[in-house]
């Protein structure tokens, strides 16, 4: 049996609901929906949760976290720090 992106997807979110993250359906996320997490299809961070993430490992200043957030190199390397 060969495995597939939907498979394997299928598998880790499975993963994450037995670690209780709610596991909500990838359209009910897209812009204009309800629960729409990004301004775009194109943005790939969700800035809101990313922000709100960075606030509960490491408090700091809104100020200091918008200057952040606004510069993606610097979002990725403090992605890569946390891992």
């Amino acid at each position: 049996m060969s495995l597939n992106e939907a498979m394997v997807a299928e598998e880790a979110l499975g993963w994450f609901q037995v670690l209780g993250y709610a596991v909500i359906p990838g359209p009910q996320l897209a812009p204009g929906e309800l629960a729409a997490e990004r301004g775009s299809l194109c943005d790939v961070l969700m800035v809101a949760l990313l922000c709100e993430a960075i606030r509960q490992i490491n408090p700091v200043s809104s100020k200091a976290l918008q200057a952040t957030v606004a510069q993606p190199a610097t979002v990725q390397s403090i992605c890569w720090m946390n891992q």
